[in-house]
């Protein structure tokens, strides 16, 4: 049993091994073209049927993005941070933010792009929170434009990060939602975003308030 333990361990050890320098072959001398297929490979992912093997293949293209630059970059990033899967989300956001504290600019040109386009709902729940944790001062203002957004969820999600992002100054902006009644559920179906009828999680209203309250006592 001790064997049959200490060679499977090897065998991890030599996958390990086997990925780094799989990973630093497909590296050398990376450019466009390395970030085009690192594209297609997302594209491809995201059709398999096997959802084990898409999520696997997306988190390594997560983690490979990192070592790029560029506009594209936070666009594909983007793409992952919308996939259904939680550890997708997580591979895509730990990279998203990373070249965030680094290449602000470029990340908040592709999150202004996805704001515009207003359709990813599960990527914009998670994009006030990324804002949020880099601390720029402009995420203040994406997350004034998400505020206003249809889904409560990613209404609710800006309100959070707003309050994080402690800024005094959006107390009158969200003052506007304190009686909003939609209902915010992190595990939400089809009736999310309707009026409140006595059920299910916080309203919009009430995640308000409380970002008001903590504003209010950081003016002191």
């Amino acid at each position: 049993m001790t064997k049959a333990l200490d060679d499977k361990l090897t065998t991890v050890f030599a996958a390990d091994r086997a990925l780094r320098a799989a990973e630093m072959e497909f590296l050398d001398g990376s450019g466009p073209a390395h970030l085009a297929a690192i594209g297609r490979a997302i594209d491809h992912a995201l059709t398999l049927d096997d959802d084990e093997d898409s999520a696997i293949r997306l988190m390594r293209a997560a983690d490979l993005l990192g070592e790029f630059t560029g506009p594209e970059v936070p666009v594909l990033l983007l793409r992952l941070l919308d996939h259904d899967e939680p550890a997708v989300r997580d591979a895509a956001g730990t990279t998203l933010l990373d070249l965030g504290y680094s290449r602000y600019a470029e990340v908040a040109r592709a999150i202004e792009k996805l704001i515009d386009d207003g359709k990813a709902l599960t990527a914009l729940k998670e994009v006030p929170f990324v804002l949020a944790e880099i601390g720029e001062p402009g995420g203040v203002k994406l997350c004034l434009r998400l505020i206003k957004h249809a889904d409560a969820g990613v209404t609710a999600a800006a309100v959070e990060a707003l309050a994080m992002l402690g800024d005094p100054s959006v107390i009158k902006d969200l003052e506007k939602l304190r009686s909003d009644k939609r209902v915010v559920d992190v595990d939400a179906g089809d009736d999310e975003g309707a009026p409140s009828e006595g059920g299910g999680g916080p309203t919009v209203g009430d995640l308000v308030n409380e970002a008001l309250e903590h504003l209010r006592s950081l003016k002191g």
